[in-house]
């Protein structure tokens, strides 16, 4: 292992780096440069662990991970824990035969697999040009490992990877292409929408308080019964009559508001505390958990559902992009 990496800067002009998300792009960068990435450009380790040492949620690292792993940058066996970077000695290149010597170092570092064969092969076709100083320094292993079907067989692999994000990027478009149709149907069956007081049974429609949800930066999933059930109550008191479309704006309105509001705990006996109003602490002592819900602004009273599928349109496109 050496204490020092080359980044080529040319890396920002990579295609394939240029659109990994930003977490996408620091775990990519933690691997090139993480102090038990070997000569050779792998390493045995977890994601689980990986994650750990950069403080990072592990669903947030894996997602971050598998953007990585599925443009072809990583390569990664779960069960054997090792991780390869195909392209590092491409750009981490041996100085003298000395280094080529001691990459049988590395080997003892790696866990037996398919991966760890691939990583022999791929460093050995590395020094294919070099001198005959350099491929008379080569190992054993890895001189046993260069038969020239090996380009052939990353080549391949690289094949089915792209067209596996292929068909992935394709499925999302056939899914999303149906949600939208439907929630284009769902507003233009009901031309005459009718306004109605809130019951306090009342579920959003899924398709129009989904397009509302990601228009307000929220999904859907993050409604809890008790959201629910506070805002009924609080729209059933006001006694109002609104279309089924406007009550879905409110709510993930309302949604938003109550998750930028933490619910405060029991003020503490022994603590002193700054007398309140009484209408804002409960009769237990709690201070209430979410805002009441703000009325629409004028701009908001002239969007219409179908504004709210544009701006998720132009979302859900820019992610299968991303991707």
């Amino acid at each position: 292992m050496s204490k020092y990496r080359k980044i080529d800067v040319r890396i920002w002009n990579d295609a394939k780096f240029r659109d990994l998300s930003h977490n996408a792009k620091l775990v990519f960068f933690l691997l090139l440069t993480h102090p038990n990435m070997t000569a050779i450009g792998a390493m045995r380790s977890t994601l689980a662990g990986l994650a750990e040492e950069m403080s990072m949620d592990l669903e947030a690292f894996r997602e971050a991970f598998r953007e990585a792993f599925l443009k072809g940058m990583v390569k990664h066996d779960a069960k054997a824990c090792l991780i390869a970077l195909p392209n590092f000695i491409k750009y981490n290149q041996p100085e003298s035969p000395n280094v080529v010597k001691a990459w049988v170092n590395s080997l003892d570092l790696l866990p037996e697999c398919q991966l760890k064969n691939e990583v022999i092969s791929i460093s050995a076709n590395a020094l294919k040009g070099y001198s005959k100083a350099f491929q008379e320094a080569l190992p054993k292993a890895f001189q046993e490992a260069l038969p020239k079907s090996m380009p052939n067989q990353e080549q391949e692999q690289e094949q089915e990877q792209e067209q596996e994000q292929f068909n992935i990027n394709n499925k999302r478009d056939e899914n999303f292409q149906k949600s939208e149709q439907d929630f284009i149907d769902k507003v233009t069956t009901d031309k005459s929408p009718k306004n109605f007081a809130l019951p306090l049974n009342w579920n959003p429609d899924d398709s129009l308080f989904g397009a509302y949800c990601l228009n307000n930066g929220i999904t859907p999933n993050q409604l809890t019964n008790d959201i629910l059930k506070s805002f009924c109550e609080k729209a059933n008191a006001k006694g109002e009559a609104k279309t089924e479309a406007q009550w879905c704006l409110y709510l993930a309105k309302y949604l938003k508001t109550c998750l930028s509001n933490p619910i405060y705990k029991k003020p503490n006996p022994h603590i002193y505390q700054p007398e309140k109003n009484s209408q804002e602490t409960s009769q237990s002592g709690y201070e209430p958990a979410y805002k009441p819900f703000e009325p629409l602004t004028e701009a908001e009273k002239t969007k219409t559902p179908l504004d709210a599928l544009e701006k998720m349109r132009q979302k859900l496109r820019g992610a299968v992009r991303a991707t």
